[in-house]
């Protein structure tokens, strides 16, 4: 059976390779692959994962290699990859010259594990999401923390992730909240114009903030993974990998 979350032969051919040098003994590393998107677009817990004819590998052979290749940061580097493909695919240069920051934060379920707090702005129980992403809005880097740790905190620890590996970047934008984040800093230890975007004190309502919208429509994206509803997740890098996968979903279809 196909489900809808399943990668097409096209699609498949973008990123098969990165599975190329590993020996599956029993199953395809595809219906491996199809299997976690599967479970990150809709939701569901591991043991139910659709077993059986026309269904996927038993859930602890997903779970294995998901965890295995978690541990190998192939889904950084796969998300690495796409991102430059679907960039030059949409006529822009592989590496952004500008990024925008952001983080959300989201409840934890009584799984338990590391780094969770209380974000006494949003209300919220559990971790935060700290993303990066580049103008088109595709995933740079992601940082899962307590939601407790005041974004500015945590923005350096981010940055970190992508150093050295963005040549072109130039400019970073973020909101009010990173303030505390010396700008100086940034620039000295990573060559980096760090830009606190502001909105007018005299404007009512809603308003559309310069570069700010991108990072948010990035949110909207990934609010459509429901595994992303809340953190289900007991370690911080499984929730990390779960961000990159959906990221990863996402960009395959902007590359074939």
């Amino acid at each position: 059976m196909q489900y809808a979350s399943d990668l097409t032969d096209a699609q498949w051919q973008r990123i098969k390779f990165f599975f190329a040098r590993q020996t599956f003994r029993k199953y395809h590393p595809r219906d491996l692959v199809n299997a976690l998107f599967y479970l990150s677009k809709t939701g569901c817990q591991w043991r139910m994962l659709p077993q059986g004819e026309g269904g996927y590998p038993p859930w602890q052979t997903v779970y294995y290699h998901f965890r295995r290749w978690t541990a190998a940061g192939l889904w950084r580097r796969l998300t690495d990859a796409l991102r430059r493909a679907a960039r030059v695919r949409a006529g822009r240069r592989p590496s952004p010259s500008t990024a925008v920051i952001d983080s959300q934060s989201v409840k934890t379920t009584q799984v338990g594990g590391p780094e969770r707090g209380f974000d006494g702005g949003k209300r919220v129980s559990g971790r935060k999401r700290h993303v990066l992403v580049d103008t088109m809005g595709f995933l740079l880097a992601v940082l899962v923390h307590s939601a407790g740790v005041h974004d500015s905190q945590r923005a350096p620890h981010l940055l970190r992730r992508i150093a050295g590996k963005v040549p072109r970047l130039r400019r970073i934008y973020a909101d009010t909240g990173y303030a505390a984040v010396p700008a100086g800093l940034v620039e000295r230890v990573f060559g980096w114009l760090w830009k606190v975007v502001h909105r007018d004190p005299d404007q009512k309502g809603f308003v559309v903030l310069k570069k700010r919208w991108i990072v948010e429509r990035t949110f909207a994206w990934l609010g459509g993974y429901r595994r992303l509803s809340k953190d289900y997740e007991q370690l911080p890098a499984v929730s990390e990998a779960m961000v990159q996968l959906a990221a990863i979903r996402m960009m395959v279809r902007r590359v074939a």
